[in-house]
């Protein structure tokens, strides 16, 4: 029960790391791109790669005259909010799909 209590806690953390307009977006757009079920876990990496390059580019589209420096790979804390904004982006992406494959199937049946 304990490794249940643990997961969920780490699908909320995710999905409250990623219900922001920056994740809702990347989201969205990935959402577009998905074309089958089959790739719904390949296209929540990479929305969580494009999120994290943003988060490492966003002082320099500021304009805050940032350095472009990589992310931490080595630091253990960076794979848990990495895992952490996987399962977030996991579970929009899959709802949204979900909503996307709804629609477009009533929209042909008609």
């Amino acid at each position: 029960m304990e490794y249940v209590d643990q997961a969920v806690a780490i699908l909320r953390e995710g999905f409250a790391n990623t219900n922001n307009p920056k994740g809702l977006l990347i989201a969205l757009a990935a959402t577009l791109f998905l074309g089958s079920w089959r790739q719904w876990l390949p296209v929540a990496i990479v929305a969580t790669i494009v999120h994290i390059a943003i988060d490492q580019l966003a002082p320099i589209l500021a304009g805050d005259g940032g350095a472009v420096r990589l992310p931490p790979i080595m630091e253990p804390a960076f794979w848990g909010n990495a895992g952490v904004l996987l399962a977030g982006y996991a579970v929009i992406i899959g709802v949204f799909y979900l909503i996307k494959s709804m629609i477009f199937r009533k929209s042909a049946a008609h």
